[in-house]
């Protein structure tokens, strides 16, 4: 065999492994790997990620965050949050790392810049008391201020105790949800986004385990109160 079909082989081999192959999946080797998780740590840390013109959002994402990143891409939310003329954000979750175990992690894409995003993470947890998954990501002005706030709906499931039934106790799980809430609060001296976590109370959210439910009980706590009309003197 001459070594030009041999060489043809090998190209036809490695292209494979770096595209992929629909419902196939390779083992990748250390290096590889190794070289995925260079790549996400040097764009978390600097905190910045460059697009290609013309990029698709998983392509991008897939290509600068290639660990977190899910290789469906299913869980994304692309968004216009906060105004911007150079696109929209993108969300996506992930579990949580060592300082979030029982929570998410949020990341969010920024775009602040011509083709330039902020990169963040933020934790999403709750005081419920096992994991948390993210139900839905979804937007909302919250306070009736005309500016949209980011709620995470989460659940747990977590073991109650029910009943006795012939002296033992019978245990199951049920599903509980609490909804958190960040605020856009504009840009830092390097014209990088912020966001915060707005601890307001709202115990009124909990228990409600879709994103319409929470959008109806929105209105209702939010709507100013009028103050009843003074009855006229006889």
């Amino acid at each position: 065999m001459s070594l030009r079909i041999l060489m043809c082989r090998w190209l036809v081999v490695v292209t494979f492994l770096l595209l992929g192959i629909p419902g196939v999946s390779f083992y990748l080797p250390a290096a590889f790997s190794q070289t995925a998780h260079q790549i996400e740590t040097q764009t978390i840390q600097q905190g910045l990620a460059h697009r290609q013109p013309g990029e698709a959002d998983t392509t991008f994402l897939k290509r600068v965050l290639p660990v977190s990143f899910p290789a469906l891409g299913d869980d994304l939310v692309a968004y216009a949050w906060r105004p911007s003329v150079f696109g929209k954000q993108l969300f996506f979750s992930v579990p949580g790392g060592a300082d979030n175990e029982y929570g998410c992690d949020l990341f969010v894409l920024d775009p602040f810049k011509a083709n330039t995003y902020a990169v963040q993470i933020i934790p999403l947890m709750s005081s419920m008391p096992d994991r948390n998954y993210l139900t839905s990501l979804f937007f909302a002005d919250v306070d009736q201020n005309g500016q949209k706030e980011l709620l995470a709906l989460l659940e747990c499931s977590y073991i109650n105790t029910h009943i006795e039934v012939d002296g033992q106790r019978l245990y199951g799980r049920e599903s509980h949800y609490r909804t958190v809430v960040f605020n856009y609060v504009g840009q830092n001296s390097s014209g990088y986004p912020q966001y915060k976590e707005d601890l307001t109370p709202r115990p009124y959210l909990d228990e409600l385990a879709t994103a319409a439910e929470v959008r109806e009980n929105l209105p209702r706590r939010t709507a100013p109160q009028r103050k009843p009309a003074a009855k006229a003197r006889k």
